[in-house]
């Protein structure tokens, strides 16, 4: 473990939290999947409260359980919750004044678009979008479906109340900076006709055309009236109101595709009244949030690299049109930015090695201050007024996420949401870093030594692949559906999580490392990090396991194809067939195209870089796992390995789940795969 990384444990230990210790409970599945998920942290005006949102985990066959609650932003130990009842509520912001909060809510709704209504509503231009009025011209008699909507909650008492009442989903909000007015993003419903025409199974579907777009509204809070901005063909994906409440800055793309949505998009500003756009700041903008400084002199996003594969954080004078990249003289990858209240500090967070960092950008010259680390992921923060206190929901290497506050260099938890994870047997976290043993890079990566683990003792190990390729292993807490480490080492395996070249961490350069090289340089990256534990005389050479999801399953895959050092394998919705993956995932053609140049022109290297293409090299019995709704890696791709394994007579089996796509949601079906993982390893190597 590097320096920096060991100066953070010992923030958390002087908070009062203890490194890790081994417990008597050995964590199962179920355990896993059952865990209570905090998020969406937000902090209240005055810096005195913290609300965040709470999700249990249910059966697919039960109701979705999320509330909101709210806790002192000094007192640790009193969160309280102050949602309940049906639905889920999620998403919740304070109001500038911090005299309410307005969340998103699937509750029970007692507005009514049609007839008698206790709570008046309203929408304004939307007679010249025949799709939006037809939604609301439904029979009367029956109630459009509705998805989650806005409501407001006072802090002082009361009952919440809703704002809306539409068909569809309210996707994401902002309040305006005088808190009279909240802007929210709503998609496109079936026009009358198309909902009749699918109500008598007459549903067939014309792919790129009839899209659903989603679109800018504002909703006034004295008027209760939810006026539409965005019209025409475009898709909102971010915004932030300008100071003045005159404008957006906003990121648009020209379809609500996925690859157009993360890969073809700009960064524009539109005028708030009538849509327009007034200026284009950014051609190809990145999948990052859109900022606005609080004084109108800036505005912040992410713009995509030439090669298209990653992003970068730009900072543009809006009077100047000076644009300068944001970036560290210590190499790592900077995510989410944000402005303080005051407009005079531009945070950023990002990862560093395995270590997430906070950074301080200024805006004149790009250059970014580290001022804390922090051995978890920290991607949902908040901050007060002056930026000297930061909010996040983040975990540490001994328990998930919670709600945590930073002041200066000092952490501190303020809640405890699962108890019963102080019991478990976990297993000792390390950052570790390797060289490259054909070009001397350093590769850095996470290892979970096993819970009770002895010095100079071998153990059965399991390599696990991250997914991306840009994703990154962080030194945090490393137990759920997909993470496997903590499980796994509470059963006596010791893990190595790499995050070879292509990867987050280490700069941009690094992550661009792997175009057209899939397979090649970020496969040694990782055998070369199999030897280093094995030769730390941590891993048994002859009890090792490998294992991925999504890119960590094209990892597998390609693994299992070019060595026989592993006795298990385990391939997650794992890409094995460039040539046909290309053509049907939903992020085509962008994604791909990025990493090895245009299909057409690269077809023989779309095909060297396919693990399906040495299929006939594999030895080691493989476990084949997919969800059977995946657009991301269509289950054909997972069919494909599996099938020809099978036909050759090799050891292998498939595991399909119906309903889930890319990212599982069912709990039964997470507990089911982490059982099924567990199992395929033990039974393998005793």
């Amino acid at each position: 473990m590097r320096l920096a990384a060991s100066l953070s444990l010992c923030a958390w230990m002087a908070a009062g939290s203890v490194a890790v210790v081994a417990q008597d409970h050995v964590v199962t599945p179920h355990d896993i999947v059952t865990l209570k998920k905090v998020s969406e942290v937000d902090l209240s005006p005055d810096a005195k409260q913290i609300v965040y949102s709470v999700q249990t985990p249910m059966p697919a066959t039960e109701a979705k359980v999320q509330h909101l609650w709210l806790v002192s932003a000094n007192e640790p130990a009193s969160a309280h919750m102050i949602s309940s009842g049906d639905g889920a509520d999620s998403a919740p912001q304070w109001s500038p004044d911090g005299r309410s909060i307005a969340f998103l809510s699937t509750r029970k709704n007692p507005i009514r678009l049609k007839g008698d209504s206790p709570i008046p509503f309203s929408l304004a231009r939307v007679e010249s979008r025949p799709e939006l009025l037809g939604a609301l011209k439904n029979d009367p008699k029956k109630d459009a479906k509705q998805g989650a909507q806005l409501w407001l909650l006072p802090v002082s008492g009361g009952e919440a109340m809703p704002l809306t009442n539409l068909p569809g989903d309210v996707k994401a909000y902002r309040w305006s900076p005088d808190g009279k007015k909240i802007a929210f993003v709503r998609a496109d419903t079936d026009t009358k006709e198309l909902a009749d025409r699918k109500e008598k199974k007459i549903d067939d579907h014309r792919v790129d055309f009839d899209y659903r777009f989603d679109r800018l509204y504002v909703y006034d809070l004295a008027t209760h009236t939810a006026t539409l901005v965005t019209e025409g063909e475009r898709n909102l994906c971010d915004f932030d109101w300008s100071p003045d409440m005159k404008h957006f800055l906003v990121r648009i793309a020209p379809t609500p595709r996925l690859d157009d949505y993360w890969r073809v998009s700009k960064v524009q500003i539109i005028n708030a009244s009538t849509g327009e756009v007034e200026k284009t700041l950014a051609e190809h903008a990145q999948s990052q949030i859109v900022h606005w400084s609080p004084d109108g002199k800036y505005a912040t996003f992410s713009k995509m690299t030439e090669r298209t594969i990653t992003g970068v954080p730009v900072v543009t004078e809006l009077a100047t049109g000076k644009e300068v990249i944001a970036k560290s003289e210590v190499p790592a990858t900077w995510q989410k930015m944000i402005w303080s209240d005051d407009g005079k500090h531009l945070l950023v967070v990002g990862v560093k090695g395995t270590t997430s960092v906070v950074g301080e950008i200024a805006p004149a010259t790009g250059s970014i201050r580290i001022l804390a680390e922090h051995m978890s992921a920290l991607n949902d923060f908040t901050m007060s007024r002056d930026a000297s206190l930061l909010a996040f929901a983040t975990g540490t290497v001994e328990h998930p996420a919670e709600v945590m506050t930073l002041r200066g260099k000092s952490w501190q938890t303020l809640t405890e949401n699962n108890p019963q994870v102080k019991a478990w047997k976990l297993g000792k976290v390390e950052e570790v870093h390797w060289k490259n043993s054909k070009d001397g890079r350093t590769i850095y990566g996470v290892l979970v030594l096993p819970a009770g683990y002895v010095k100079g003792q071998s153990y059965k190990t399991l390599v696990q692949f991250h997914g991306g390729p840009e994703g990154v292993w962080d030194s945090g807490w490393l137990g759920s559906w997909h993470d496997w480490a903590q499980m796994m080492a509470s059963h006596g395996w010791a893990v190595l999580l790499p995050n070879p070249r292509g990867s987050d961490g280490q700069g941009t350069q690094f992550t661009e490392d792997n175009f057209q090289d899939w397979g090649g340089q970020d496969f040694q990256d990782e055998m070369d990090g199999a030897d280093y534990v094995v030769a730390q005389g941590i891993a048994n050479k002859d009890k090792m396991v490998a294992g991925g999801w999504s890119y960590g399953g094209f990892m597998t895959s390609w693994t299992v194809t070019h060595t026989d050092r592993f006795k298990a394998a385990v391939i997650g919705a794992g890409v094995t067939d460039l040539t046909s993956m290309a053509t049907i995932t939903d992020i085509a053609p962008s994604f791909l195209d990025g990493y090895f140049g245009d299909f057409a022109s690269h077809h023989d290297m779309y095909r060297e870089h396919s693990p399906v293409t040495y299929i006939n090299n594999v030895k080691t019995p493989v476990l084949v796992v997919h969800g059977e709704a995946d657009d991301r890696v269509p289950m054909s791709q997972g069919t494909e390995f599996y099938n020809s394994l099978h036909f050759m007579g090799r050891e292998a089996q498939m595991i399909r789940f119906p309903r889930e796509p890319h990212v599982f949601a069912e709990r039964d079906h997470q507990e089911a795969l982490l059982t099924h993982v567990l199992d395929w390893f033990s039974s393998h190597v005793q």
